[in-house]
């Protein structure tokens, strides 16, 4: 009996150590060079904000931070390579929506659910739901109305198959009923040309080069696709307003390996946290047409569990393949 006890003592003892050991750690964290791996090309947003990230916690942790771009395969290249990573910290990746869909779509070579520490939520967006100004639709019902007189006529474009523009036609054709066709791009400046030209009647936009069209009188804003009202379009009504419960947004977050220590994944959530606190980062996410999205790191894991479910509801609905 009392060699059990000393033997339950002896492991309390251990676990006790290494937790401090751990969070001592934790606190000196970090001690050479961080990385932040992103999935897509330079200049977009994931990008962007993780080098806008990368600047301040630079600042704050007295080490650099490197953005590295590994660009392929659905922005999933740059996030197997945090995957296989040791869980020290020293190599984050920038998680989205689109890997969530992506997940959906294509055979990935890791688990999002089971194979990252989620650490922090940063930003969302809104997409515009806009149509060309030669069609007679000026609200979200009138747009109901007219595609459901005219089944398979209406095309609504996207960036490409399974982008946030093109799931989210597709849960708003199945939360409405209505039957429009998709016709993708590679990428959304064409398909939103495309619109402006009239060629395709509307579109799930991004919101940062949509504005420019809609200032210009070239396309008809309708709604914002967010459950609420974004900030940075405050004037424009949401999707969910006229009636069913519709919430899109392209979101991005921080994440490490699994395996990473509770008390580091919690010092880097803080420190994030303390980022997206600063006033100049709150201006730049909202010129971007962006909200902050806070928050602990359970917080995070829960907005991936949810999308998870979500879209791939969506997607084998809608029957999406990546062929």
């Amino acid at each position: 009996m009392r060699t059990k006890i000393r033997s339950y003592i002896s492991f309390i003892a251990a676990a006790i150590i290494a937790s401090v050991t751990f969070g001592a750690a934790a606190q000196d964290f970090p001690t050479k060079p961080v990385h932040i791996m992103v999935g897509f090309a330079a200049g977009g947003t994931g990008d962007t904000l993780a080098r806008m990230l990368g600047e301040k916690l630079s600042q704050i942790w007295g080490q650099p931070v490197i953005v590295e771009n590994r660009i392929g395969a659905s922005g999933t290249i740059a996030l197997e390579a945090v995957a296989r990573a040791a869980p020290d910290g020293y190599t984050l990746g920038m998680l989205n929506f689109a890997h969530v869909v992506a997940a959906e779509l294509i055979k990935l070579p890791f688990k999002i659910d089971t194979d990252f520490a989620p650490i922090a939520g940063i930003a969302q967006q809104a997409n515009i739901l806009v149509v060309n100004p030669s069609l007679p639709i000026n609200s979200v019902p009138q747009l109901i109305e007219y595609a459901k007189a005219r089944p398979g006529q209406l095309s609504f474009a996207s960036g490409g198959t399974g982008s946030p523009g093109h799931v989210a036609g597709e849960l708003f054709k199945q939360m409405t009923g209505v039957d429009m066709i998709h016709v993708p791009y590679k990428g959304g400046p064409p398909a939103l040309q495309d619109v402006v030209a009239g060629h395709v009647a509307l579109m799930f936009a991004p919101a940062p080069p949509a504005l420019a069209l809609i200032k210009g009188g070239r396309l008809r804003p309708l709604a914002v696709t967010s459950g609420t009202r974004s900030a940075a379009m405050p004037d424009l009504p949401t999707l969910a307003s006229s009636g069913f419960d519709y919430d899109v947004r392209d979101w991005h977050g921080l994440v490490g390996p699994a395996g990473m220590a509770p008390a580091l994944v919690s010092k880097i959530n803080s420190d994030v946290g303390k980022v997206l606190a600063m006033p100049d980062i709150k201006d730049r996410i909202l010129a971007m047409t962006g909200d902050l999205l806070t928050g602990s790191p359970a917080d995070f894991n829960r907005l991936i569990a949810g999308e998870t479910t979500k879209w791939g509801t969506v997607v084998k609905q809608a029957k999406i393949s990546s062929n």
